[in-house]
């Protein structure tokens, strides 16, 4: 079977592009090409904008800023998973599982507006990492013999 992992690394690059707010405040008639880290600001100060519609794009930037964060740590578990041999199997179901649940989490994390509903955006960051802590394990057992952490 093909493993995918280090060929989604780039597509899971790019998502955390598209979760940036940049073409979200152009499509609401914001443009700041010069300065566009200070757009919220600007866009909040203006008052052309409504509260909701910051709030919302406040969101999207967090969004953005976490798959940011986490792609670091993505790409050293592909390759953790990868050097350690792991198999094409579970590097693909890694991957892809992380790659639909970026997707998923995006959509949360813009969408929903609630602090009660915001626990399913948390669930599936609990799941995102889940699957990067066993994809670990699963790598230090392999360069180990079969040896688990605890024995």
């Amino acid at each position: 079977m093909y493993n995918y992992s280090y060929l989604l690394l780039f597509p899971i690059w790019f998502q955390c592009h598209v979760a940036s707010i940049r073409f979200a405040t152009v499509r609401v008639g914001y443009m700041n090409n010069h300065s566009p880290r200070v757009a919220l600001a600007e866009m909040e100060k203006s008052g052309k904008y409504s509260p909701r519609l910051v709030a919302k794009l406040r969101r999207r930037q967090a969004a953005h800023e976490n798959c940011l964060e986490m792609i670091g740590f993505f790409a050293a578990v592909v390759v953790a998973g990868n050097t350690a041999g792991l198999s094409s199997e579970w590097m693909n179901f890694f991957s892809m599982g992380y790659f639909l649940l970026r997707w998923v989490y995006i959509y949360a994390y813009i969408k929903i507006d609630s602090d009660k509903l915001s626990l399913l955006r948390t669930l599936v960051w609990y799941t995102l990492n889940g699957l990067m802590l066993a994809t670990l394990i699963k790598a230090g057992k392999a360069v180990n013999g079969g040896v688990g952490l605890l024995g």
